[in-house]
Formats: C-alpha cells, sequence, structure tokens
C-alpha cells in the first residue's frame, strides 16, 4: 500500500491521502495507473505507450502529461488495483 499525495488523479477517483494497493507482481501495460519513481520522486499516473514513447496522464486537466525522455530515470513499481479513503 502507498499513501497518495495530491489531486492529479482524483479524475480516476483516487485522492490526496488514499491508501492505494499496488501489485508488484503486474507488469504496467498501455492505460493502466501505476506508482513509480521518475528522476527518484514518487509518482502516480495513468501509463500511455504509443510504440517506445512513454507519457504519463494525470487524471486532472489542470496537470499537462509528462512524456519521459530518454534522461529522464523511470522505475515502475507496480500497478493500483484498488485505494482505499478514510471518511473519518
Amino acid at each position: 500500500m502507498v499513501s497518495i499525495a495530491g489531486d492529479s488523479m482524483q479524475g480516476a477517483g483516487i485522492f490526496d491521502g488514499d491508501l492505494a494497493i499496488v501489485d508488484r507482481a503486474l507488469e504496467a501495460g498501455h492505460n493502466d495507473i501505476m506508482v513509480a519513481l521518475l528522476n527518484n520522486e514518487p509518482i502516480c499516473k495513468r501509463l500511455c505507450k504509443r510504440g517506445t514513447q512513454m507519457i504519463l496522464l494525470s487524471e486532472n486537466p489542470k496537470y499537462p502529461p509528462r512524456y519521459v525522455l530518454e534522461v529522464d530515470e523511470l522505475s515502475i513499481w507496480g500497478v493500483i488495483t484498488s485505494s482505499v479513503r478514510s471518511h473519518g
């Protein structure tokens, strides 16, 4: 489980403070929501694959797509399968 910080995935129903269940056995594919390290910063984004190009998409129109460049280091931890929200 990982704790989500920020509002970039709210369109997918993942909100700031939610706990996300990450399956590290699954390989992230096109359109999966995943948790990764991008240049040593933890992120939660939707993965878009176009040929060899990888694009990290937010589910909030406030945030533009992030294209993964050759100089970037991307390490995918796993795929988010569920999330848990506290209402207390």
